[in-house]
């Protein structure tokens, strides 16, 4: 029978790692961060390990294998959060309590680890295959007041979610070190924190003037993609672009790129208010593929967002070569790479849009080039002790 080998890890033959990814392309960064974990799950496993990457939305095949990811549709009935959690909190009272649909197609694959690039509720429907999970923030703790993480028990939810899998996960992966000392005072558990990496679809854009047309926008404006949640806190842009205008009597112009997640027309309707609908526009969800040459086009990103502190656009922004605006309590992520401003303050953020002159944009885009070397060193340290994690968890296989 044949033999495979790493380091210390001997086993008659290869492990299966399913690789799943739950999130749709819609949802944007949550997509993109899915996407660089699988590919780099598959860049680094141990050669014991045969990586899968499966998912049970079908329109994410067609889009994931266009970007060279071989990947298998799950085709399996989905189960409500809720249900989940009932069914994990019943077995704890009932020994019979059946597999589920899920687990067994995993254990149809002979699948032996399942590693899930988001915080996938999938994780509660597992009683005997051993998991992966994953926690992005703990934004729910430190920012309760946000409707889209207190209305319809969405902050019960994550609790009871994050507390059952981090539990029983082999081991749980954080954007940070600082997401990790919450999780693990919180929840206790087994935790590796995997900086970010910039988006897979900012290594290629379309067309810059055609992007620009197809949207019929001028160049050099502020850019914000992100989704329309109230924690993203447009509020704050439009408010410190009203300041500008006041000052100035002109208004910067301003991109906003996401889906809608409830909170477009609060901000639409604040637009018209503070007189800013001629400079600016609600491109809605724009494809991966143009994001990068949005950014092109733009003079900076501004993102005023009270959740982090990891976020995939500052570190896309610099990969294009452009300036970041960032909340100030999030500097231990951008270093001296962005220019600061208080997320509750819209004079604070007027100040630091004020200070995107030639000066300040060749300053940040010398740090900018040196903060991408930090992420990139840590990135791989973190991919190294992922490494051992996984030799481990082999050895441990071989052993049962």
């Amino acid at each position: 029978m044949a033999e495979t080998s790493t380091n210390n890890v001997r086993t008659e033959q290869k492990l299966i790692l399913a690789v799943i990814i739950d999130k749709k392309i819609t949802v944007g960064g949550g997509f993109n961060q899915a996407v660089n974990a699988a590919q780099q799950m598959i860049a680094v496993a141990p050669s014991c390990y045969d990586v899968r990457v499966l998912t049970r939305v079908e329109e994410n095949v067609e889009i994931l294998r266009e970007i060279g990811l071989q990947v298998d549709l799950l085709e399996i009935p989905k189960r409500s959060v809720a249900d989940r959690i009932k069914r994990f909190a019943t077995s704890r009272r009932k020994n019979n309590e059946s597999i589920s649909p899920f687990e067994k197609e995993m254990m149809r694959q002979n699948v032996a680890l399942v590693y899930f690039t988001s915080p996938s509720p999938s994780a509660l429907e597992l009683q005997t295959t051993p998991f992966i999970f994953t926690i992005w923030d703990l934004c729910h703790l430190e920012h309760p007041e946000f409707p889209e993480v207190c209305h319809a028990r969405e902050f019960e939810k994550r609790e009871e979610l994050f507390s059952k899998a981090v539990a029983k996960a082999f081991l749980t992966i954080t954007d940070s070190e600082y997401t990790t000392e919450i999780a693990k005072n919180r929840y206790g558990g087994r935790f590796l924190a995997v900086p970010f990496a910039p988006a897979p679809f900012m290594k290629s854009s379309k067309n810059l003037l055609s992007v620009l047309e197809k949207y019929q926008l001028e160049a050099n404006y502020l850019f914000y993609p992100a989704q329309f949640w109230a924690h993203k806190n447009h509020v704050r842009l439009l408010e410190a672009a009203a300041i500008i205008k006041a000052e100035t009597g002109a208004a910067p112009k301003i991109v906003f790129s996401g889906g809608e997640q409830g909170h477009k027309k609060h901000i639409e309707t604040l637009t018209h208010r503070l007189g800013l609908e001629a400079t600016t526009r609600f491109l809605g969800f724009v494809p991966p593929e143009e994001v990068a040459a949005l950014y092109d086009g733009s003079l900076a990103l501004v993102m005023p967002s009270y959740f982090g502190p990891s976020n995939l656009p500052p570190l896309e922004a610099w990969s294009r070569g452009k300036p970041v605006l960032y909340p100030k309590q999030f500097v231990d992520f951008v270093g001296d790479a962005a220019l600061l401003f208080d997320p509750d303050d819209a004079a604070s953020l007027a100040e630091s849009i004020g200070q995107l002159d030639t000066v300040h944009i060749n300053r940040l885009r010398i740090a900018a080039e040196a903060q991408l070397s930090l992420h990139t060193k840590r990135r791989l340290e973190a991919e190294r002790n992922l490494v051992r994690f996984l030799e481990k968890f082999a050895v441990r296989t071989a052993s049962t």
